[in-house]
């Protein structure tokens, strides 16, 4: 009997996955975002226990849903399951490293489009250079945590507690 090649390929997905997913406790996690924050609760905006940074070394206690429940010294706190990576050898960057990509990032990978590529292109283009420079000044803003909440529980985005 022969698979169907769709799920075949979900298969992999999920197996692909779930090697990234830490199961006993003890196991190190790396953080791989730039900046993020271990949680009192499972939740988005919960009061943070400790800012965290890209390479910090963190022991997995147990999981609930997307929620890894983690120790980084004596604190002991929530953290969402994309922030971390269980590989020893994960390649951080300083800038934050992913390890899911989205569908029109790994598009523009396979098309060949890194920063040597771009900046190829910038040279050729210099009539882009100011489009460039806000795209630039728009990745470094970063948002208090407290105006994005406020923004998507008055949007109607959030609800209240979340």
């Amino acid at each position: 009997m022969k698979l169907p090649t769709r799920a075949v390929g979900l298969f992999v997905i999920l197996t692909l996955l779930a090697a990234d997913t830490p199961q006993d406790p003890g196991a190190i996690l790396t953080v791989t975002r730039r900046t993020t924050k271990l949680r009192a609760q499972k939740k988005m905006f919960a009061a943070p226990v400790a800012d965290l940074r890209e390479g910090d070394k963190l022991a997995f206690e147990r999981r609930d849903g997307a929620w890894l429940r983690v120790r980084s010294g004596q604190l002991a706190g929530w953290l969402h399951e994309t922030d971390v990576s269980t590989n020893p050898d994960v390649r951080l960057s300083g800038q934050g490293v992913r390890e899911n990509y989205s569908a029109s990032e790994t598009s523009a990978a396979r098309k060949g489009f890194n920063p040597q590529v771009e900046q190829n292109y910038r040279g050729k283009n210099p009539n882009l250079e100011a489009a460039f420079q806000l795209v630039d000044r728009l990745q470094a803003r970063a948002t208090p945590e407290t105006d994005v909440q406020r923004f998507l529980t008055e949007g109607g985005l959030l609800q209240e507690g979340r």
